[in-house]
């Protein structure tokens, strides 16, 4: 036993020697060790390819919007702070006009800054709940939803809350989670079409108001980008 100890001792000094050796070369030469850094699962953040390439600094802003866009630039900027003040933004404008684009390059400088955003459209969180059979399943996905750094709920108003307003089962649900980030000082990002008086009339009003105090209302103007696709096509 007393010869494996002594070879074990001489083992780690010889690596602790290489380190130092390492360590010397790089300084002396300027040369860094090549570090192998594993790709991003961006469908682990709930980004999907065709947003895979959305940066901040390379989003296509009509003039419109240039003033709205300093707003998102501003906040995507100071990304640590205003998650840890649970901070957010309601992005709200017609069809197209680039308010999904605007969440996903500001969920990227979270990532950047090693924070853990996670993005759902609200028709795929309607279907996400209803689908659940295993109970560990929908525990950990709720835990989730509700205690990421960054949630980013796109196309608030797009789900179907049932005829029956005072007993949608889904509007239940998405006023919980709202309220559970509200007190927990969690930031969310709400895209959506809708104008804030319709929100209030169609969601909880307490709830579009706890909103309100702790996210910043920005509104992009213009026609829908994706008809200059259709006429490039």
């Amino acid at each position: 036993m007393e010869h494996v100890s002594k070879v074990t001792h001489n083992l780690k000094k010889m690596c602790e020697q290489y380190h130092q050796v390492a360590m010397e070369r790089e300084r002396l030469t300027g040369q860094m060790t090549p570090t192998i850094s594993k790709p991003i699962n961006w469908e682990y953040y709930g980004i999907y390819k065709r947003f895979r390439h959305v940066e901040i600094a390379t989003m296509d802003v009509a003039t419109d919007n240039a003033i709205a866009f300093e707003v998102i630039k501003d906040y995507a900027s100071h990304i640590v702070d205003n998650l840890n003040q649970g901070l957010g933004l309601i992005i709200k404008g017609p069809v197209g006009t680039g308010k999904t684009t605007a969440a996903i390059a500001i969920m990227k400088e979270a990532i950047k800054h090693k924070k853990s955003p996670y993005f759902i459209s609200m028709i795929s969180l309607l279907d996400k709940l209803m689908s659940f059979r295993d109970q560990e399943e929908r525990y950990e996905f709720e835990q989730r939803i509700q205690n990421c750094p960054l949630l980013v709920l796109d196309d608030l108003g797009g789900e179907y809350i049932g005829k029956n307003k005072e007993e949608s089962w889904m509007l239940k649900r998405i006023m919980s989670i709202i309220d559970e980030r509200y007190q927990r000082s969690k930031s969310i990002i709400i895209t959506t079409n809708l104008p804030i008086k319709e929100l209030a009339e169609r969601y909880d009003q307490r709830a579009i108001d706890r909103i309100r105090s702790t996210n910043q209302i920005i509104t992009l103007l213009g026609e829908s980008l994706r008809k200059e696709e259709w006429r490039k096509s």
